[in-house]
This record gives C-alpha cells, sequence and structure tokens, in this order.
C-alpha cells in the first residue's frame, strides 16, 4: 500500500510539473507579444510618472488635553466629557470639520496657489481624468451637455473642489496609546505643506477658545435675563406668604398646631371618660328600670344599690337592731319598753333604708341624665376642636407650600446669582485644549511619488497580465499548436509534425520536398514515413485514406509529400478521392480530359488507362478525373472496392485524398474501405474541438486511425519538439537520392 501511495504521489508531481510546463510553454509561444504588451505599458506608465509632480508631506504634533485646569467650577458652561472614550474620537472629527478646512484656506489664501487651481495639471489630476471619463461617457451615450453655471454656482463648485483637493492631501494620524495626534498635509511646495500643517493645528486650537468664549458669554447673557425673572419670581412668592399671614392671622403656625393638638387631645380624653361614665350610669338605670319601682326587695337586691356604702351601713344597722330584738325577745315580753325601744329602733332603721334605696334610685336616674348631657356636650366641643384644627392645617398647608415657593426661587437665585459671578470671573481665563508638541518643518524629501517603486510594479504588473491574458487566450482559442497537445488534447497518437512551408501551391509542393536549401520540410515526411513504415513492417498492399477536420489544413500537399517519401522506398499510387474539389491533378499539370478515378468507376477506362506517371518523382497518381454529379455513391459502390483492391495488387502503398471529414462523408465512407485513416491538422488553426469530434467520427465508423501529423508547424513548435538544436541540425546530408527505376508511363 505504501508503494502505492508512493507511486500516486509521483504520479501527481508529474503531472503537476506537465501542467506547469505547458503553460510555460503557452507562454513561450506568446513570448513577444507579451514583451510588446509590456514594453508598451511601461513607456506609457513611464511618461505618465515623468509627468507626476514632486509632492512633499510635513507633519505637525498636537497633544490633545483632556484634563484642562479648572480655575473655577463652570465645566457645563462649554465643553464634553473629557472622561468618556468618545473624547478623542470627538476632537480628531473636530480638526477636520469644514469649518477648520475653511479657516486654514481662507487664511493662507490656497485658492490663489497655484498647485490647488483645477487648471494646474498636478492639483486636481483626478478631477481632470474624471472630467474626460463624464466628456467621453457622454459622447457614447449621447449624454447632454450641462447647463450654464451662474457665477455663484461656478464660484461654490471651485470652493468645493478647492476643499476636496484640501481633504485629499489632509492625513490624520493619531500615535496609539497617547494622546499625541499627528496632522500631515500634502503640497508641491514643501514651504506651504509645513504652513498649512501649523495651521491646521493653530486652527483648531484657536477654534476652542473662541468657540469656549463665545459659549461662555451666551451662558452669561441667558443667566443674567434668567436671573431678573427669578428675583421678580422670589419677591412675588416672599409677598404672597406674607400676605397669607396676615389674613390668616398667622404668628406661630406651629406653636398654634400644637396647642390646638393638645386641647382636641384633652377634649378627646373627657370625652371617652364620659362615655364610659354614661355607659355605666346607663347599665345601671337600665337595670332599676327593669325592676318595679314599688318593690324596694328587689330595687335592694339590685347590685348597683346593694354594694352602696350607705345601703350596706343601713343593712348593718338593722341587723345589730334584729338581734338586739331577739336577744330582748328572750328576756322580756313585747309589751316590755325595752322590747317597744329596741322595735322602735328596728323600724326606725328599715325605714330609712327603704328611704336610702328611694334616694338612691332616684339618683341614679339623675346621674345617668347627666352623664348623657355631658357626653353630648364633649362631642360638641371635640366636633368643634376638630374643625378648628383642620382650618389651622390648611393654613399650615399653605403656608408650608408659599413657604417653599419662597425657598426653591430664593436657592435658584442665589444659584444663578453664584454661577454669574464665576462665569464673569473665569470669562478672561481662556486655557487652550491641545498645544503643539512639534511643528511641521517643510520637508527635503519629495513623500511621493516613488518613481522607481511605481515603474517597477507597472513592469511587473503588465507583465503578470500579459502573461495572463496569453492564458486565457491560449485556453479559450482551443487550437493544436504544439504535438504534445495532440496526444493530451485529442487523445491520438503522433504519427509526425511538419514544419511551415510558405508559399505551397501546385507543383511547387513537389519541389519544396526536394529543396536542398531548406530539407527539412522533406526531412519531416521523411520522419513520418519512418514511423509508418514500422508501423507496417513487411507489409504490402496498405491502403490510407488522408483526411483532415476543415478545408484548409494541408490535407493534400501532405499526402502528396508522404506519397513522394514512400515513393523513394516503396511502390506509392496517389489517388485523388476528392471528386468535389480535386486538386492532384493540377499538381502535375494534367489536362482537364486525363482520365481518372471516376472513368474506371465507372468502366470508361481500365485503371491502367487511368494511371499518371511523374518522370520526376517516379510517383504513379490516379486524378480524380471526370465530374461526377454523386460522387459519394460512386465511392461506396462495389466498383470503386474492386478498383482499390487492384491498386492493392500492383502498389505497396496506395494513398487516397479525401475530402475533411467535416465536410462531406466520402472521407469516411473511402477510409471505411480503404480501413486505415492519416489525420492532418495545421498547427495553429485546427480547433482542438472539431478535430476531436473529425478523429470520433473516424473512431465511430471503426475506422483505424493510423496517426495524426501536425501540418504547418511553426519554428516554436518544432523547437518544443525537437529542441533548441533543430535548425542548425536538419538539413545536413540531406539530397535528393534517384530511385534508379524507370519512370512509370501513363497507361492511357
Amino acid at each position: 500500500m505504501n508503494r502505492e501511495a508512493e507511486a500516486r504521489h509521483e504520479r501527481g508531481i508529474k503531472m503537476e510539473w506537465v501542467g506547469l510546463t505547458g503553460r510555460l510553454a503557452m507562454l513561450s509561444r506568446y513570448k513577444w507579444w507579451i514583451l510588446l504588451a509590456t514594453a508598451v505599458t511601461t513607456i506609457i506608465g513611464a511618461l505618465y510618472v515623468s509627468r507626476l509632480p514632486a509632492i512633499y508631506a510635513s507633519t505637525a504634533t498636537l497633544l490633545l488635553e483632556n484634563t484642562p485646569s479648572k480655575v473655577v467650577s463652570i465645566d457645563s458652561v462649554y465643553g464634553v466629557d473629557a472622561s468618556r472614550d468618545e473624547y478623542f474620537q470627538t476632537q480628531y472629527e473636530i480638526i477636520q470639520s469644514r469649518k477648520i478646512a475653511e479657516t486654514v484656506i481662507q487664511e493662507l489664501s490656497l485658492a490663489e496657489q497655484e498647485e490647488f487651481l483645477p487648471q494646474s495639471g498636478g492639483g486636481f489630476g483626478v478631477a481632470m481624468v474624471k472630467g474626460w471619463f463624464q466628456y467621453l461617457v457622454s459622447g457614447w451615450f449621447g449624454g447632454e451637455p450641462e447647463p450654464l453655471q451662474t457665477e455663484a454656482e461656478q464660484a461654490f463648485r471651485l470652493q468645493q473642489q478647492l476643499i476636496s483637493e484640501y481633504y485629499d492631501r489632509l492625513t490624520l494620524k493619531p500615535v496609539r496609546n497617547t494622546q499625541l495626534v499627528s496632522i500631515q498635509f500634502e503640497a508641491e511646495d514643501p514651504v506651504l505643506a509645513a504652513d498649512v500643517a501649523n495651521a491646521i493645528g493653530q486652527a483648531y486650537i484657536e477654534s476652542y477658545m473662541e468657540d469656549k468664549l463665545v459659549a461662555t458669554q451666551e451662558a452669561t447673557g441667558w443667566m443674567r435675563e434668567r436671573l431678573e425673572t427669578l428675583r421678580d419670581n422670589l419677591r412675588t412668592s416672599e409677598e404672597a406668604l406674607q400676605l397669607f399671614r396676615e389674613e390668616a392671622g398667622l404668628v406661630d403656625v406651629e406653636g398654634l398646631l400644637t396647642l390646638e393638638g393638645q386641647e382636641l387631645e384633652k377634649i378627646a380624653n373627657r370625652l371617652s371618660d364620659a362615655r364610659d361614665r354614661r355607659s355605666s350610669a346607663e347599665s345601671v338605670a337600665r337595670s332599676v328600670s327593669g325592676s318595679s319601682g314599688s318593690d324596694l326587695e328587689a330595687l335592694a337586691a339590685l347590685p348597683e344599690i346593694n354594694r352602696h356604702p350607705s345601703v350596706e351601713r343601713l343593712r348593718d344597722a338593722e341587723a345589730q337592731a334584729e338581734q338586739k330584738v331577739a336577744q330582748l325577745s328572750k328576756r322580756y315580753g313585747p309589751k316590755h319598753k325595752a322590747m317597744i325601744t329596741a322595735r322602735a329602733e328596728l323600724s326606725e332603721t328599715r325605714t330609712a333604708l327603704r328611704r336610702q334605696i328611694r334616694e338612691l334610685v332616684n339618683g341614679i336616674q339623675q346621674e345617668y341624665r347627666s352623664a348623657r348631657s355631658q357626653e353630648a356636650t364633649l362631642v360638641d366641643e371635640l366636633a368643634a376642636a376638630r374643625r378648628n384644627y383642620q382650618g389651622l392645617s390648611k393654613n399650615e398647608s399653605r403656608y408650608r407650600e408659599l413657604q417653599r415657593e419662597v425657598e426653591t426661587n430664593r436657592q435658584l437665585y442665589d444659584t444663578f446669582m453664584t454661577r454669574i459671578k464665576e462665569t464673569g470671573v473665569a470669562g478672561d481665563f481662556n486655557e487652550a485644549i491641545a498645544r503643539f508638541t512639534d511643528k511641521a518643518l517643510p520637508a527635503l524629501l519629495p513623500s511621493r511619488p516613488q518613481k522607481g517603486a511605481i515603474l517597477g510594479l507597472v513592469l511587473l504588473g503588465s507583465l503578470v497580465i500579459s502573461a495572463f491574458a496569453a492564458l486565457i487566450h491560449a485556453r479559450y482559442v482551443d487550437v493544436i499548436s504544439r504535438a504534445n497537445e495532440v496526444e493530451s488534447e485529442l487523445s491520438a497518437k503522433l504519427l509526425g509534425i511538419v514544419p511551415e512551408a510558405k508559399g505551397i501551391s501546385g507543383q511547387s509542393a513537389i519541389k519544396t520536398y526536394f529543396d536542398k536549401q531548406h530539407p527539412e520540410f522533406g526531412e519531416a515526411w521523411r520522419s513520418v514515413r519512418t514511423a509508418f513504415t514500422l508501423q507496417h513492417m513487411n507489409s504490402t498492399g496498405l491502403a490510407m485514406a488522408v483526411s483532415s477536420a476543415l478545408p484548409g489544413e494541408g490535407k493534400t500537399t501532405s499526402a502528396l509529400s508522404l506519397a513522394l517519401s514512400l515513393q523513394q522506398v516503396k511502390r506509392v499510387l496517389l489517388i485523388d478521392c476528392d471528386l468535389r474539389k480535386p486538386k492532384v491533378g493540377k499538381m502535375f499539370d494534367l489536362p482537364s480530359y486525363q482520365p481518372g478515378l471516376t472513368n474506371a468507376l465507372c468502366g470508361t477506362h481500365s485503371l491502367d488507362q487511368c494511371l499518371y506517371l511523374d518522370e520526376e518523382s517516379g510517383l504513379c497518381v490516379l486524378s480524380a478525373g471526370t465530374v461526377l454529379s454523386n460522387p459519394l455513391e460512386a465511392l461506396s459502390g462495389d466498383s470503386f472496392r474492386r478498383l482499390l483492391q487492384q491498386a492493392r495488387a500492383q502498389f505497396d502503398v496506395v494513398l487516397l485524398d479525401t475530402p475533411p471529414v467535416h465536410a462531406v462523408s466520402d472521407a469516411l465512407v473511402v477510409a471505411r474501405t480503404a480501413g486505415s485513416m492519416l489525420f492532418i491538422i495545421r498547427a495553429d488553426h485546427t480547433r482542438a474541438r472539431l478535430a476531436k469530434s473529425a478523429i470520433d467520427r473516424v473512431l465511430e465508423n471503426k475506422i483505424l486511425l493510423e496517426g495524426v501529423v501536425l501540418n504547418r508547424a511553426g519554428k516554436d513548435a518544432m523547437k518544443a519538439q525537437y529542441g533548441k538544436g533543430y535548425d542548425s541540425y536538419y538539413g545536413h546530408g540531406y539530397e535528393q537520392r534517384d530511385s534508379g527505376a524507370t519512370p512509370r508511363e501513363s497507361a492511357a
């Protein structure tokens, strides 16, 4: 498994290098175009860069204070919360604000500087390019020209362009983890760049101080206006409080309310006692009323009367009198004086007891009425006291309300008075929010453009883009240019590659093959002959059709050249099977009446009568013959098959020049009869897709594909196939060799 994995890895690396080599080969084919495009682009870039003005950059550094000194506490009048993270970002935006920009432009008269004028070349290069682009777009799409502008509109536009140019040259760079900020400005004049950078920082500082002063003055004026209103409000509230005191007769609201509360509490306590007394008297009165008023014994039995001290005392006296009568009754008789006296005392005591009980009953009724009357009186007194207390409470609430209003107005008045005094004292103190740590100085060397780097980037970029465009072109043009593309794109065997030979037409094809000054053409076909011969060792009677995908790929010239090369070692017959556009006869200057293939097929002439022997090359040729109206039927019949068998018997190799595969189906019919086909592809001309489909048609018809010949290849393709020494190697020792055979004469 490890060996298989290593083998797959090696194959992957090999395929990767093959793909890279192919791309390098493609770039090599387009090298002159790539170099030309790179040179033109670089020259244009150099001309443009040479006209770019030198730009100098000067930098001023500001320290932003986030904890300014506090003479008095007036932070809320002007400023922002310096403790927040957004503070420094806010200051950066203020430095880049339009107000600062307009101030600097006006102070330094930048509108009068030549490099800032719209018509100058360096000041508004981007604007000029935009203007040219808009002009071209309006010309292409028929846009209407802009309407004429008034002087005010033109001035406004110029001002906007000037501000835009100002911002394009300004760069603000906060120094990380510090309170420093760098203000960088670019200009063609180094002194101007330094002046603008310093002016921006100074304008920012003065803008803050000016805004702070204006805010202080506005705050002071507003507070003075509010102070007058507060003074009037305080005076009005004090007068309302005094008037209420006089109307209510209040001297000490708190003391009166306390006394009234104490009195209300006393009356409430007295009422509670009176209610208890009335309740007790009412209970006794109800008990007495429930008993009969004439039944003294029942009245005497009531607890309220029985427990009365006078009743208890009389009951004790009655008991003593009864005891005395009982004792004397044992000693004396009823008429005894002592008995009579004792009974008289007893009777008097009982009479006093009854009288006391009646008095107590009457007293109870009287006490109940008195208690009820007293309770009603106290209820009235309590209601009156409550009404008086509630009145005092309302007066107190109103008094407190008026008093709070007075105090509030006094506090507001005092606060504003204090703030006005603080603001007035601090108004003359104007501490800056920032200060320069380093002022800008005129630069000695320009910061941009870096012409060398720009030219290097232009050169590299144009080279890369040109190479990429070449790869894209080679990818989508999809033509067969190299020998290796035959196998990779067409999956077909390459039989040979033939160089470009200009001016081949008619008999020049024969002369070119035997040309000693340019032997590479003939040598290429001899290489094809060798490859073909090795495929068919010791074979005779071979028949092979020669065709291509499209017209103009040199199939007829290729068939003739291959026939000439094979004729030097074998007996060869070249048959013109392209009955629609025959060319073989014209190459040998045969007359139109020369009998040929069609005459032999029709039976008007025999094969030997139609053959033509070229005395110079010794090659036998069978031209197309008389033009037929139905060439496909003639080539697909038994006559053509018998004729081909007869030719095979007489010659070692029979080559059949056929029409293109995509043009008509004649080539497939002839190749099917012959048994094999040689496919011709013109380098840098034939589309791989079309060649692939033509070869597929050949294979689908079960025709043996002998191979592919890449015809009319350029020097780069030849060098890619045979190496750099191709030009110096070929052409030595190759001369036309006399076959020694007697030229075959025409049987016609």
